[in-house]
């Protein structure tokens, strides 16, 4: 079959980011330790943004000491923290805190928290969106008469979002409609491990666990009219990779008035990819790759037999 090239698109810059005045600030005469949280480049409603986080796990430390040691933090629409019992700033310590969503235990996440920035453990079902932080430390003077404020998380995806996008370029005097099904990647990274906090901050992959089918949901990809139609697909998680070698494959269905026609496809992505940027792979689907041949237009052309030469024939006026 006839391969179809994808065009990978990086668009971070449609990532609508969150502002910072979602966090709430704490009473002012408490020096209980509060959170809040932001997301960073939060995105469409089907991701996880600040106002349907729900909830976070955080780990933190008072000097060497663990003083929250996987804390459920219920997080509010605007980003305020919430969790019991309540600890308080002490003086004369330095403070260090981390955070994830979803917590460790939970879809596929395993985390080793450290102070300096735990390791996730991470099993996809390219449907989670796994979000990270690690707050600035805070040091507490010989004296704490203030509230230190609170504790600020600033997560990011940890993950790729993928979609794909389809185009019918068959030229618009034509009856070819394409809807394409079964859209699917067929060896995505399924098991991989990072530090966020670190130096290097990439995904830790082998290709032996190249095994996650990742089905992306096609439904609006149907009857694309010749010329203009387009549509795209769900979009899902996937690990990031600095080289991949995915294997793409989904079926054309070509309906021409009603007689159709179902072509496989198989291609490749070779695209880097980076954690918390979303990646569009756009295919044009037209007469010259829709299969392994060239299509050809139906063509007609007409003769006419020669008329006879006029015979006169006398008719009868009355």
């Amino acid at each position: 079959m006839k391969k179809i090239f994808l065009i990978g698109l990086a668009a971070t810059a449609m990532l609508a980011s969150c502002s910072n005045d979602e966090t709430v600030e704490m009473a002012q005469n408490t020096k209980a330790i509060g959170f809040s949280s932001f997301i960073d480049k939060s995105t469409r409603a089907t991701d996880t943004d600040i106002t349907n986080l729900g909830a976070i796990e955080v780990y933190g430390w008072r000097d060497d000491a663990p003083i929250f040691n996987a804390k459920a933090v219920t997080v509010d629409a605007t980003g305020n923290g919430t969790y019991l019992p309540l600890q308080y700033w002490e003086p004369g310590y330095t403070y260090a805190f981390e955070a994830i969503a979803p917590k460790s235990g939970e879809n596929g996440v395993t985390f080793a928290a450290a102070k300096d920035g735990g390791t996730i453990t991470f099993v996809s079902d390219s449907e989670t969106d796994l979000l990270y932080s690690k707050a600035a430390d805070k040091t507490t003077g010989a004296e704490v008469t203030t509230n230190p404020g609170e504790v600020n998380f600033t997560f990011g995806h940890m993950l790729s979002r993928v979609k794909f996008t389809f185009k019918n370029t068959f030229p618009e005097n034509a009856a070819a409609k394409i809807s394409v099904k079964d859209v699917r990647i067929t060896n995505a990274y399924k098991n991989g491990t990072i530090t966020p906090a670190a130096a290097n901050t990439a995904w830790t992959v082998v290709d032996a666990d190249k095994t996650l089918s990742v089905v992306f949901a096609s439904d609006a990809v149907k009857d694309l009219v010749a010329g203009t139609g387009v549509a795209e697909t769900s979009h899902m998680y996937l690990i990031p990779v600095a080289a991949p070698e995915y294997t793409v494959e989904f079926t054309v269905v070509l309906d021409q008035n009603g007689a159709t026609t179902e072509y496989p496809h198989t291609s490749t992505i070779t695209t880097g990819m980076e954690k918390s940027k979303s990646y569009n792979f756009i295919a044009e689907l037209n007469e010259k790759n829709i299969t392994e041949d060239e299509l050809f237009q139906i063509e007609f052309t007409a003769e006419v037999d020669p008329w006879g030469a006029f015979t006169n024939n006398d008719i009868t006026v009355e």
